[in-house]
């Protein structure tokens, strides 16, 4: 069933074209990504097709109705029932609600309207882990097709069935989820770089036939000192008809060098080499340390007595609901709290949200070169995975967007000096071409990484342990967050059979292996510990066996 048809749209703004879309049909359960760098004009894109933008150029035919679930505006209270707001945990409409309560009331009221053709705009903006897989859900059961804007690759992937890319002002169609159009994109890219050298190869082929046939037919008119006039004679006319067949096999080569079709080298990003040289190792068995922990606000308590050991070159990712007190839990650290004990080998660089460490009034290459010892070569090589134009390391940070200035203040704590990085949601303002450069610099940091963050795809590509609060309190695992979610299905299915036993060993081995985790200057005491593990994890074997898990 024919939903919507678009042809021939074009949007400009001045003299530069933003886009031009050829023709574009969306039928029901279709799920339409739209992706790009940040200002390529794909919120313009979703507006005009939603009818929300005037239409100065082409035709769109809408056969359905239609709802908007907007990135920036109120949530429409007035038309969103008790029930729906109550499903999107909306208990109390009021001026001072939060961007994630105005979000799930825009979710709410978008969905309630029964509208066969749903488009949404960044709708997992401020919104945590739980509203995104609860948004997640909601679309993959909507009853009626999507067109989508997000900066969620595992939304995008979870939901999508194709993909629209808007790069240098051209629309591109891929058929299946963000991964797919990912591998394709890839593809292209190897595709281009083959045709490239194969270009080169033939151009540099023929260009030194005709030097070589150019080289030849001039030596064809010199004669040789020993020959007489007679020979000379003979030797000019036989020599013009060669030289008339060079010249000829010549020009056949510039005609077929002048219709080579040129292929353009395709844009390459040097990978960032750290220099591990000049980067100080962490000489003990703890970066940081957590011993009893508690953080209280008001009444609410975020955490109580959180004890977790990170060791040198761990990369943790902290997840929970928002207000849960990720951020509060990072400040702690970076102020060296009670109870909370950082290497004195440790040198923390502390990304937070309000990007306070940047000076507005230097530019971005002064900006991470102040606090770097790592080269300007290096320097110019991040910031430019990080994808500002080599003119940009130029400009100063107060002309900067909200997301430039993010991609500066996460190169200058990436190149600087530290070895401990604590990060508070650093793939906010971020595009997703930046997030996937910023996911693979992560990676490859050679220190530890303690962040909190709603993508899921960042955690399962970098994290090798996450602290999740849940609901009685922050749970230490190890493995990315996919492997937690499987993990954690188990333990609610052995909750569910009511294996009592099972679920008091797991408790008990959990304790034991937090205990293990601390200094034990008692050797009497650790032999007494290792020797409880042992016995609990055989337990829990046997117990397994005997549920047929």
């Amino acid at each position: 069933m024919l939903l919507l048809e678009a042809t021939q749209l074009e949007k400009s703004f001045g003299d530069r074209q933003l886009f031009k879309l050829e023709q574009l049909e969306i039928r029901r359960h279709d799920r339409v990504g739209i992706v790009g760098r940040n200002g390529v004009g794909k919120t313009t894109l979703l507006h005009l097709l939603a009818g929300e933008e005037p239409l100065l150029s082409g035709k769109i035919k809408r056969y359905a109705k239609t709802a908007l679930i907007r990135q920036f505006g109120p949530g429409d209270a007035a038309e969103t029932s008790a029930r729906h707001k109550a499903t999107w945990g909306i208990t109390d409409v009021h001026d001072g609600m939060s961007g994630g309560e105005q979000v799930r009331l825009k979710i709410a009221h978008a969905l309630e309207q029964g509208a066969q053709l749903l488009f949404a705009d960044e709708p997992t903006s401020h919104l945590d882990m739980q509203g995104i897989e609860q948004l997640e859900k909601a679309l993959l059961d909507y009853d009626g097709a999507l067109v989508l804007i997000s900066h969620d690759r595992s939304l995008l992937d979870a939901v999508c069935t194709r993909i629209l890319e808007i790069e240098d002002g051209v629309i591109t169609e891929y058929q299946g989820n963000y991964s797919h159009y990912q591998e394709q994109k890839e593809h292209r890219r190897k595709r281009a770089h083959d045709e490239f050298d194969t270009y080169q190869r033939e151009w540099k082929r023929l260009s030194q036939a005709i030097v070589e046939k150019r080289q030849r037919s001039a030596g064809m008119s010199k004669i040789p000192k020993r020959f007489s006039s007679s020979e000379s004679r003979l030797y000019k006319e036989s020599a013009s008809q060669r030289m008339e067949k060079v010249e000829k096999s010549t020009k056949a080569l510039e005609t077929r060098l002048a219709r080579l079709e040129k292929k353009e080298k395709p844009r390459e990003i040097a990978r960032v080499q750290f220099d591990t040289t000049s980067y100080q190792e962490v000489h003990a068995k703890a970066a940081i340390m957590l011993d009893q922990v508690s953080r209280h606000m008001g009444d609410r308590t975020l955490f109580h007595k959180l004890s977790c050991t990170i060791k040198p070159g761990m990369k943790v990712a902290l997840v929970g609901r928002n207000g849960a007190g990720k951020s509060t839990l990072l400040s702690m650290i970076t102020e060296g709290a009670p109870g909370i004990q950082v290497s004195q080998s440790c040198q923390i660089g502390y990304f937070a949200q309000s990007l306070s460490l940047l000076d507005e009034n230097q530019t971005i290459l002064a900006n991470v070169a102040a606090t770097s010892s790592q080269s300007e070569t290096l320097i110019r090589t991040a910031l430019a995975r990080l994808l500002f134009k080599e003119v940009d390391v130029r400009k100063s940070v107060h002309l900067l967007s909200g997301g430039e200035k993010s991609k500066t203040a996460l190169a200058k704590v990436f190149l600087s000096d530290a070895n401990l990085l604590l990060l508070d949601e650093p793939t906010n303002y971020l595009d997703l071409l930046t997030q996937v450069e910023l996911e693979q610099m992560l990676a490859d940091y050679p220190g530890t990484i303690v962040f909190a963050t709603h993508d899921r795809t960042l955690i399962n590509k970098v994290a090798d342990h996450v602290l999740v609060w849940e609901e009685n309190g922050p749970v230490f695992y190890q493995g990315n967050y996919q492997q937690y979610v499987a993990w954690k299905e188990t333990r609610n299915d052995a909750r569910s059979i009511g294996a009592d036993d099972l679920l008091l060993l797991q408790t008990k081995q959990g304790e034991i292996i937090g205990r293990l985790s601390m200094p034990i200057k008692d050797p009497a005491l650790k032999e007494e510990l290792e020797m409880q593990y042992q016995d609990v994890t055989q337990k829990l074997r046997t117990l397994r066996v005997q549920m047929g898990k």
